[in-house]
């Protein structure tokens, strides 16, 4: 069997839907034995053999690392993609919303990459790539928790890399930008995300799709990268190399007129279309 992961146990968490899925599907089609643990199970069947994971409960990460270690000899890569997106206003945002964030997509991340890196070192070594996001250090606003999470993501990747170099783990991240999935989808359709202002400021003038993140995902796994650990890649379509997108305040909170100002009017149905948030004009 040929394929840039040929042969390995590829261990993928949050690979049911979107950006998981498609990384899912990419390693199956070059060659890796792919397991795909989630909550939920995929929406659409691909034989790959998925687990039910809920990475917050360290007994479940625990028993399900040494049953894919006993099962199928060890594992070579770890993805860790779960995630999950509250947003909102950070003066009424929800406790319970920031705890969900944290637990998620920071300890989600740290009790994974410690049991299936122990798996690893016993073997000789392997590969975790964690899936961060251009909003680990290109802030976004309505975003406290997010954010956050996914800053502490790159923090972890670079730790993790340093630590278990002399395992022969390497470590790495990829921090997609906007890619069309349930995720964005949802975040539009709630009014969360004006695709028109963040079309204006995306070079490439499109969303990335799945796949693209999944490519990258792919080459940090292979061996094609194995001089490569502690890095992030950034497959946002140029986001970053701009990082802007217009703003006009916490949605709650009063609008102070100044002349000065292009956003003097706090009715926002009349300001300015570039300087208009919350409100998608261009459908997805």
């Amino acid at each position: 069997m040929s394929g840039e992961v040929a042969g390995k146990v590829c261990v993928v968490t949050g690979g049911s839907r979107g950006i998981g899925a498609a990384i899912c599907a990419l390693f199956a089609d070059h060659g890796g034995k792919v397991i795909n643990l989630d909550r939920d199970p995929p929406a659409i069947e691909a034989g790959i053999p998925f687990h039910r994971l809920d990475v917050t409960s360290e007994q479940e990460v625990v028993a399900v690392a040494q049953m894919i270690a006993r099962d199928h000899g060890g594992v070579d890569i770890l993805v860790n993609n779960a995630g999950i997106a509250r947003i909102g206003p950070s003066m009424s945002f929800l406790l319970k919303d920031w705890e969900a964030s944290f637990a998620v997509m920071t300890t989600g991340v740290f009790l994974c990459s410690r049991e299936f890196g122990k798996i690893m070192r016993g073997r000789g070594g392997g590969g975790i790539v964690n899936i961060s996001s251009i909003n680990g250090f290109s802030n976004v606003p309505m975003r406290l928790a997010y954010n956050a999470a996914k800053a502490a993501v790159i923090s972890m990747t670079k730790v993790l890399a340093i630590e278990w170099a002399g395992y022969a783990i390497r470590v790495n991240a990829v921090a997609p930008g906007m890619i069309e999935t349930e995720m964005l989808r949802k975040a539009v359709d709630d009014g969360h995300m004006d695709v028109d202002a963040y079309m204006d400021h995306l070079p490439m003038r499109r969303f990335g799709q799945p796949r693209d993140v999944a490519e990258a995902v792919l080459f940090l796994a292979s061996d094609r990268s194995s001089y490569v650990t502690g890095q992030v890649i950034v497959p946002d379509g140029g986001w970053t190399a701009f990082n802007w997108i217009p703003w006009s305040g916490d949605p709650e909170a009063p609008q102070v007129k100044n002349e000065k100002s292009a956003i003097a009017n706090p009715d926002p149905s009349a300001r300015p279309p570039h300087t208009t948030y919350g409100r998608a004009k261009t459908e997805v």
